[in-house]
């Protein structure tokens, strides 16, 4: 591969649901200028993939200004907290230990709304198995792959010949979260800095928006964790989260039921299966992760979001 406050949540209607909302002439022409403007940006990394930065300006309905904002932003988080965002190699211990204790699935098609399905759960109950800086990690990297591709699948042999098409990117992100087996005594487990850090760039500075949450297999301490949660949660992310008290029924009314894992009644596959996919698509990525060239800020202190 080769070589400033935009609102990421939901809170505006969406773009479009296809490719018609916007003529490819006018995006493509926004893109070639924004590519151009990033690479000769010293307050950004060298490099970027022209799907990454389509991404970004999905994100913002098109809009040039506040995609450089938005695109500002992220790579100043990153680059101030190098721990979370760039310090990243599969083969590291703990990177290990976090890929076996937790699945992370981006669940394969989109939505008819066109949104992505992300998963997550844990897999090692055991409270003492959790690491904050490496389940944001392991999220990050997971995400910077996957935003290399398509979010709409293509037929198998068509990826040399694939013309980049907005219609193909996501409208933005529903995350599905199983907090089956969790208890307060995980939450002691639970980084403070780094769930306001991965917060702030979840609902702020992350190319796509958040369509929606769903909260499945709720404890009985629910109030809890909601009381916790919420000093990170903007107003408007509080109130697209659904939290699902009595099974799963009311999930499958909400998002495809088919589009969920074997184990949850869906058709996608298992959870060992799909997590497996999402592995292997960060180590086929491996080198893009760790370019620096596509991440580092070599002159981080003239950013004008140093202050995070």
């Amino acid at each position: 591969m080769d070589k400033d406050n935009a609102e990421p949540v939901d809170t505006e209607p969406a773009s479009g649901t296809n490719s018609s909302s916007t003529p490819t002439a006018e995006w493509s022409d926004k893109l070639a200028e924004l590519v151009a403007w990033f690479e000769a940006n010293p307050n950004l990394p060298e490099k970027i993939e022209p799907i990454v930065m389509l991404r970004f300006l999905k994100c913002t309905a098109f809009d040039v200004e506040r995609t450089k904002s938005l695109v500002e932003l992220n790579y100043s988080m990153r680059n101030k907290n190098p721990h979370l965002f760039m310090d990243r190699n599969m083969e590291d211990e703990m990177t290990a230990k976090g890929l076996k204790v937790s699945d992370l699935l981006v669940l394969p098609g989109v939505t008819p709304e066109g949104n992505k399905l992300i998963f997550f759960r844990m897999a090692d109950l055991d409270p003492r198995t959790r690491n904050s800086v490496e389940e944001t990690k392991i999220f990050v990297m997971m995400s910077d792959a996957r935003f290399t591709r398509p979010d709409v699948e293509r037929e198998p042999g068509s990826g040399a010949d694939y013309v980049l098409d907005e219609a193909d990117i996501a409208e933005g992100d529903v995350q599905i979260v199983d907090i089956g087996g969790y208890t307060l005594r995980h939450l002691a487990h639970v980084s403070i800095f780094v769930l306001r850090v991965y917060m702030k760039f979840l609902q702020e500075a992350y190319p796509s928006r958040l369509q929606a949450m769903h909260v499945i297999n709720c404890p009985s301490y629910l109030d809890k964790l909601i009381s916790m949660m919420s000093p990170f949660l903007r107003e408007e992310v509080r109130n697209m989260i659904k939290y699902h008290t009595e099974g799963l029924d009311s999930l499958y009314r909400d998002v495809p039921r088919d589009m969920l894992p074997d184990e949850y009644g869906g058709k996608a596959g298992s959870v060992a299966d799909l997590k497996a996919r999402g592995i292997q698509s960060i180590r086929d990525n491996a080198t893009y992760l760790s370019d620096e060239r596509y991440w580092k800020v070599a002159s981080q202190s003239k950013s004008r979001w140093s202050w995070f």
